[in-house]
């Protein structure tokens, strides 16, 4: 099961990423595209690249894209983001992992089903990945081969999840982070919450705090509509970011998942604490500010401190992680397939076309000099040509059908003189 990335005629497909196993948060949210910055980064990578898609998520940053060339594309893409986030190029590539051709396949497979997340088969990252897809068509920058990347990962990440029983882990970052809570408080029942943001991780894990007997909770957010649909659905209180002072004051703990240029909270709006206060960030880029935790009686954990909570749900599903792997092993061969068939289609076009143009040209010359024929023996001419010309490609075209490799294909072409620069 390999591709030969130094063929001609096939298309590379590189991803460069960094995630929670390979970077801290604090360099992660370097280089996160959250909000707008999704489709200039788009844009940006698209002068680059021939077709580009960005996964952008609280524990990952990875750019597939398509290029003729997989070192070229490794560096456009190291350079695309060092200069795009304005980070040292020597801690991104320290930071960053490196696949291509099936690998890259494989893990993104490996990543919708649940199988790279932090939280084993969590859910979430599905709708992520095809919103990645979704933005890149909006920008423009998808093509057909990661277009139908995009499409496989998405199904094979909903086989994962119906066909065995990893789906049966209910643990999710936001379960994560309120079992933290409820480990490092004793209890979180009867206690005073705040959830900041109302989008899917703040809703999430509002209803994993109302599901734990929380005792007051209050959300948090810029746009009160959402906030009030969100408190309807959890039994909360609402209040605008302009209270979020007021709100923090007189709470126990604070979950915040909400997207922000800058620190939604910082440690001067939390000094002076007389009683426990635990602030937990969700969020990447984070909205707490690391120092907050100086001031007394003040403790910060972010995205990475839940690996302690998760490592356990890992284990406890080994049996049911060999069953996806078996999935994905299957997943990227058939689309092996399908990237050596879609080559051969293209090559098989092109030669066609090329042996085409030369009958043309030949039966053209012939029939100037064979001026004095009659129509019925000009056609007969033109049949003949047309005959020979079918008869020659037949054998080729049906080897080619059958090719295994790009060595294949580019012996073909190279044969019938074609250049590899006319296939799509």
């Amino acid at each position: 099961m390999t591709w030969e990335l130094q063929s001609q005629t096939t298309p590379k497909l590189v991803v460069v990423g960094s995630n929670h196993e390979y970077a801290p948060v604090s360099v992660r949210e370097q280089l996160s595209f959250a909000g707008d910055t999704l489709q200039d980064g788009l844009h940006a990578l698209r002068q680059r690249v021939g077709e580009g898609i960005i996964l952008s998520t609280c524990n990952r940053t990875e750019i597939y894209v398509v290029s003729d060339s997989e070192e070229r594309a490794r560096e456009g893409i190291f350079s695309f983001l060092a200069g795009y986030h304005r980070v040292p190029l020597a801690m991104l590539e320290r930071a960053s992992y490196v696949f291509s051709g099936n690998e890259a396949v494989e893990h993104l497979f490996r990543v919708a089903s649940g199988l790279d997340s932090m939280v084993l088969g969590e859910p979430q990252i599905l709708s992520q990945i095809r919103d990645a897809l979704e933005a890149a068509r909006d920008a423009d920058a998808v093509g057909p081969l990661l277009q139908r990347l995009a499409t496989d990962a998405l199904h094979i990440g909903k086989r994962a999840r119906t066909e065995t029983d990893i789906s049966r882990n209910r643990m999710s970052i936001a379960h994560a982070a309120v079992d933290l809570a409820g480990r490092e408080m004793d209890t979180l029942e009867g206690a005073s919450a705040v959830v900041v943001g109302a989008g899917k991780m703040a809703t999430l894990t509002a209803k994993v705090l109302r599901a734990r007997d929380v005792g007051a909770l209050t959300i948090v957010n810029r746009s009160l509509p959402r906030a009030f649909e969100l408190a309807e659905s959890t039994g909360s209180e609402v209040m605008p970011m302009t209270g979020l002072r007021h709100a923090i004051a007189q709470a126990d703990v604070v979950f915040a998942a909400a997207t922000s240029e800058s620190h939604l909270i910082d440690r001067e709006m939390v000094a002076g604490r007389e009683r426990p206060l635990l602030l937990v960030d969700l969020s990447v880029p984070r909205v707490i500010s690391a120092d907050s935790e100086d001031v007394a009686n003040v403790t910060v954990r972010d995205v990475d401190a839940l690996e302690a909570e998760i490592e356990e749900t890992r284990l406890r599903y080994a049996a049911e992680v060999e069953k996806v792997e078996e999935l994905v092993a299957s997943a990227v061969t058939a689309f092996d397939e399908w990237i050596r068939s879609r080559a051969a289609v293209e090559a098989i076009r092109a030669i066609r076309e090329r042996a085409v143009e030369i009958q043309e040209a030949e039966i053209e010359r012939a029939l100037r000099r064979l001026g004095h024929l009659s129509e019925r023996d000009r056609n007969v001419v033109r049949a003949l040509a047309v005959g020979v010309t079918n008869k020659l490609l037949h054998q080729p075209v049906q080897t080619l059908r059958r090719a295994e490799g790009d060595q294949d294909v580019d012996i073909a072409l190279k044969l019938f003189g074609v250049s590899p620069d006319t296939l799509s």
